[in-house]
């Protein structure tokens, strides 16, 4: 596969820009992390996926078990990402903008930044070529951060994130957090995808810590796609409330 010239690196990634968003959905999950040593922990959860424009909104609702609700969260991608959380007994509340590069779960190495990608929208952009991942040929891009982000990545030794996009179907299948010295010092890698009606999903989602060598996985079970939810389900004032309670 062929570099791409500058303005074809250009109209590759608008175009890739472009084609998000689309309808609704609720996937049923666990996230299962594999420490290096020691045993494998499982969270099962619900996520209840939709956009705001070009922008990413994930509502997560950990497993409720016989006595109590589980935690909330309700993550926004695009530009500004945000985040809030509900825990049971608690109030809602806003999340500072660094907890969005923590885990999700203590322990576990995914985070919020990594299922909504808010770095595919930072201006700052350089194309660095074209490669394979796995059977998928690509084209690397490398964002730097906005001066909003910079010093919030920089306290976790991040100054650039590396994203590898299918050339085929316009979809990104690998992101590397940089450091300094170029190292990665964190990976997502997209293990699979499935197909529901017409709709492709991710289907398994590993996010790989290369100095720990720990690894966790958002692996998807059951998907309902191409759904209109209520617009209330993707607002901070509902995380106290069951989503499917939600009529607004």
């Amino acid at each position: 596969m062929h570099p791409l010239d500058e303005v074809e690196a250009v109209e590759f990634l608008e175009k890739f820009r472009q084609v998000r968003g689309g309808q609704d959905s609720i996937l049923d999950a666990r996230l299962i992390h594999y420490p290096r040593r020691g045993s494998k922990s499982i969270v099962p959860l619900r996520i209840y996926s939709g956009w705001q424009g070009s922008a990413l909104l994930l509502r997560v609702e950990m497993e409720s078990d016989e006595f109590s609700p589980g935690s909330r969260f309700l993550f926004q991608g695009g530009e500004n990402p945000a985040g809030w959380v509900w825990r049971p007994g608690g109030e809602i509340e806003a999340l500072p903008p660094e907890e969005l590069l923590g885990p999700l779960i203590e322990g576990m190495k995914l985070s919020a930044f990594d299922l909504t990608a808010p770095y595919v929208d930072w201006v700052d952009v350089e194309y660095d070529g074209p490669d394979r991942v796995g059977d998928s040929p690509v084209h690397w891009y490398r964002f730097s951060p906005t001066p909003e982000w910079s010093d919030r990545m920089e306290s976790v030794g991040i100054v650039a994130v590396r994203v590898a996009i299918d050339a085929r179907f316009d979809a990104p299948v690998r992101v590397e957090y940089l450091d300094s010295g170029d190292d990665v010092l964190r990976s997502l890698e997209v293990r699979s995808f499935k197909q529901v009606k017409d709709t492709w999903i991710v289907r398994r989602l590993e996010g790989f810590d290369d100095v720990t060598r720990d690894r966790s996985e958002l692996r998807v079970d059951e998907a309902e796609v191409e759904l209109t939810l209520p617009y209330g389900i993707f607002s901070p004032d509902t995380l106290s409330m069951e989503a499917i309670s939600i009529s607004d």
